[in-house]
């Protein structure tokens, strides 16, 4: 597979740059052919394309160096563009190469890109949006409205230049077979499989008459549909489970919470086998109200233990200064490390069954106590909301002696359906420092031969070291102790991976 990370204008770590994701991804077996390139998440596109684009084209285009011309350097390499303008020369590899987006959660940072561009020149077919039904669900509630902007979709009577691909949950286990079980072919070369993962949660306050007018469930906002049937008093069609928006007493403010949804793709080239994963925003199991990386690491697992996962695209968004209360559903190195420590306990397993710790047993317990997170998308009257992940109270647990300085202190195990509503003084009674589960002994080197690319590096705006060269730096130095054997790499736009 051939990547290449593509962010804001201004690349080299400028301003909020690494903030906005999206990258390309491209399969060895069909060159640069139409609709041949996937993108993962769309927060810029065009923009991004035009300043690769105006930094490998040559110079003279069209005079001294004739066109059509194949580009010989950068992301683009082998594509023949036909102008000397880098944005038009953009705008036809946008039209015909790209025509297919991993969303992995609505937030704008992920989204904006395709959104404004649906507009631009249309290709010849419509563009496929693929992601959970929650993820679409909010795009076309909330984006594709005709109000935010023009539906421009295929669905509700819209003008059929978007379409939409909802995955399944872990993968369809109807679709492929052996190696390639559940992984849904996207293009001739390249087949993914989606799994979702949290990306914090929402502390809201509302009043609640008997109306579902505001109350608010992961990426729905139910205001939207109160004066329609559906956002009528005592309509269940309006949002989540009944439990987590039950009534009270007239005039009582409430404050409930949920979980956002965010996602993670396996993306495999079928012509090699081999497979990266590549992250949404995600925060960390050990603050989570419902932890689900570990489902993923066992997923990865394997694959890293038989040499075909090369690389993991992840998130971190802030360096160890931020303190947890501000992390809003986001890593720093700390955790980082944390979970790749955990990635290593499941590989050790994977590889040594019979040396499989306590620990890490425990932890799956834990996780499978309710690991039901399938992606819902029914309803009493089949609307394709789907249901986000559960609201759960947190369970105390004792103070560990490995705790960081700004452990959250929530352990909170899946459970198959949601508690009642939680306030956010049940919140602050039940937290208390969390207990770190121990890890692999020190220099197993689990992780040897993986590329670890961090992404969506949040600029601070302030003058010193460039975010992304501190967070490198820590990492590097949890490295040094943990000796998990990963490469850390600090993704920039342009860059380019082959794996």
């Amino acid at each position: 597979m051939h990547l290449a990370p593509t962010r804001a204008p201004g690349s080299g770590g400028g301003p909020l740059e690494n903030n906005v994701t999206s990258m390309l991804v491209r399969g060895l077996k069909e060159g640069w052919t139409k609709g041949s390139v996937i993108a993962v998440d769309a927060g810029v596109q065009l923009a991004a394309i035009t300043k690769i684009l105006q930094d490998t084209q040559p110079e003279g285009l069209g005079t001294t160096v004739s066109l059509p011309y194949r580009l010989e350097e950068g992301p683009f390499a082998g594509v023949e563009i036909q102008s000397n303008s880098a944005m038009v020369n953009a705008g036809s590899i946008l039209r015909w190469i790209i025509d297919t987006f991993l969303v992995t959660h609505p937030h704008l940072d992920h989204i904006s890109g395709f959104v404004i561009n649906t507009a631009g020149p249309p290709g010849a077919r419509p563009k496929r949006l693929v992601g959970t039904s929650s993820t679409i669900s909010a795009i076309k509630t909330h984006i594709f409205n005709n109000v935010i902007w023009p539906n421009l979709s295929d669905e509700n009577n819209g003008a059929g230049l978007v379409t939409f691909l909802r995955l399944v949950e872990g993968g369809s286990p109807a679709i492929g077979d052996g190696n390639s079980k559940g992984y849904l072919e996207l293009t001739d070369s390249l087949a993914v499989k989606l799994f979702s993962v949290s990306h914090g949660h929402c502390i809201e306050r509302h009043l609640a008459r008997g109306s579902v007018a505001s109350l608010r469930y992961s990426s729905f906002d139910a205001s939207a549909a109160a004066g329609s049937p559906r956002g009528a008093p005592g309509s269940t069609a309006a949002s989540g489970p009944p439990s987590l928006f039950r009534g009270s007493n007239a005039g009582q403010d409430k404050e409930t919470i949920s979980v956002y949804d965010s996602s993670a793709y396996f993306i495999r080239d079928n012509e090699s086998g081999r497979e990266i994963l590549i992250f949404g925003d995600v925060e960390p199991d050990t603050m989570s109200l419902s932890p689900r990386n570990l489902h993923i690491w066992e997923e990865a697992a394997p694959r890293i233990a038989n040499g075909n996962l090369a690389a993991i695209f992840i998130e971190c968004s802030y360096d160890n200064s931020q303190s947890d209360d501000r992390l809003f559903g986001h890593l720093t190195p700390r955790y980082l490390v944390q979970e790749l420590q955990t990635l290593a306990a499941t590989v050790e397993t994977v590889a040594l069954p019979q040396t499989t710790t306590e620990s890490t047993k425990k932890r799956k317990r834990a996780t499978e106590a309710g690991a039901n997170t399938t992606d819902t998308s029914s309803s009493a009257n089949g609307d394709d909301r789907a249901i986000s992940p559960k609201s759960v109270r947190p369970v105390k647990k004792p103070t560990s002696i490995t705790a960081g300085p700004d452990r959250s202190g929530i352990d909170t195990p899946h459970i198959v359906t949601p508690t009642a509503e939680m306030s956010l003084r049940d919140i602050e009674a039940d937290m208390s420092p969390h207990t770190q589960v121990p890890l692999i002994p020190k220099g197993s080197n689990a992780l040897k031969g993986l590329k670890v690319v961090v992404i969506h590096v949040k600029d601070k705006l302030v003058d010193g070291a460039l975010p992304g060269d501190v967070i490198l730096a820590q990492l590097l130095e949890a490295e040094e102790e943990a000796q998990l054997g990963c490469q850390f790499i600090i993704s920039r736009a342009g860059q380019s991976f082959l794996f």
